[in-house]
């Protein structure tokens, strides 16, 4: 039953990441090169704008909304920080994937920013990853899938007890019942 609900919790996962997302872009206007990077963006549908944003997101019409302050552009140019705000359903799936697309993709453009900043002032970009990491599993596949089969263990033994005690306590409740009533109808008391 547990296998069920994970492989089903996951199947829906993967559905809601292969979503497209549909979010909304308020203000810009002055900022061209933002609006536009965020239009190429394949894994997002841009809404038109709508002044009931709030309810849409609310109503799950749109997952997000990005707003790009007045004047964004002009101040990355003259290296003024802004804030752009994602405006989003908490605690919703496919609200959360969409903040996370927006979001990579202003990181990207915040890095693109920087380096050309850089190259401006003719700093190399390796003054930014000084180094890399790179992770690499050397635990055997043996141990790997008996770490899985072992972290499925314990949730299964938490089922099995569950299920176990309920023939126990139905027996109770019903037996006791079944026993009072041979205990009124048994011949030892008709005698007395």
């Amino acid at each position: 039953m547990m296998v069920g609900f994970t492989a089903l919790a996951v199947v829906m996962v993967g559905k809601a990441k292969e979503e497209t997302p549909r979010i909304m872009i308020l203000d810009g206007e002055d900022s061209p090169q933002v609006v536009a990077g965020l239009r190429e963006v394949k894994s997002l549908e841009i809404a038109p704008y709508s002044a009931n944003w709030k309810e849409q997101i609310s109503d799950k019409e749109i997952r997000a909304a990005v707003e790009i302050p007045p004047g964004f552009q002009a101040a990355l140019e003259n290296g003024e920080p802004k804030t752009v705000k994602i405006y989003y359903y908490e605690g919703e799936m496919k609200s959360s994937f969409g903040v996370d697309r927006i979001e990579k993709f202003l990181k990207d453009y915040r890095d693109q920013v920087v380096k050309e900043r850089l190259a401006a002032k003719n700093v190399p970009p390796s003054v930014l990853t000084p180094f890399e990491i790179h992770q690499e599993n050397v635990a055997p596949p043996e141990k790997v899938s008996g770490a899985t089969v072992g972290g499925f263990i314990g949730y299964m033994v938490v089922l099995l007890c569950m299920t176990g005690a309920m023939y126990p306590a139905i027996e109770l409740t019903a037996g006791e019942k079944e026993r009072a009533r041979w205990r009124q109808f048994s011949p030892a008391r008709s005698l007395e």
